[in-house]
């Protein structure tokens, strides 16, 4: 008897380059995900989650969006934004998925598009800061702990550094 496809009915994952038209969208998927996934960094104290959200502004995403060193994108499902990731040059700035398409692969859709970005631009080794909420995730994508935890706002922030390589599939071979 065949399996069952839970997702045939879910339309396709875009993942795309962010536009300034996205950012009200963005600032909610980062919002919600902050305030309804991220628990175990915020303990749900309204002194720490203001702190989070208070940069979380379309006016500020369209910033970030701009800057010539930002690899900004979007991940898409039929019409509803459900994730975002930002880099700027080495460092993974952002990745934020809406709390209903977690573990659907959409972050990890968005880093291996901006590993694959990063690395077309010269990017050798990718940084970030990582929530206690989301450490385990970039482990299981092949980040590594390099150095001791900072706090920040009352919030664990524990530095990660991925060296990335080109795809061997996607590589020409040299038969030509």
């Amino acid at each position: 008897m065949p399996t069952p496809d839970f997702n045939a009915n879910r339309p396709v994952l875009d993942i795309r380059t962010a536009t300034t038209s996205d950012a009200t969208a963005i600032c909610e998927v980062i919002r919600r995900s902050i305030v309804v996934c991220c628990i175990a960094d915020h303990r749900n104290d309204p002194n720490v989650v203001s702190a989070w959200l208070q940069n979380k502004t379309p006016a500020n995403t369209v910033v970030w969006i701009g800057s010539v060193d930002a690899i900004a994108l979007v991940a898409v499902r039929g019409s509803d934004l459900v994730g975002f990731a930002l880099s700027n040059r080495d460092e993974l700035a952002l990745c934020y998925v809406a709390p209903e398409a977690l573990h659907q692969g959409v972050g990890k859709g968005l880093l291996r598009v901006i590993e694959s970005r990063a690395l077309s631009r010269g990017v050798s080794t990718l940084r970030l800061d990582s929530t206690r909420t989301a450490r385990d995730f970039y482990v299981r994508n092949g980040f590594s702990v390099s150095g001791p935890a900072q706090v920040w706002a009352g919030m664990e922030g524990t530095p990660m550094q991925k060296q990335l390589m080109a795809d061997p599939l996607l590589q020409p071979t040299s038969n030509g």
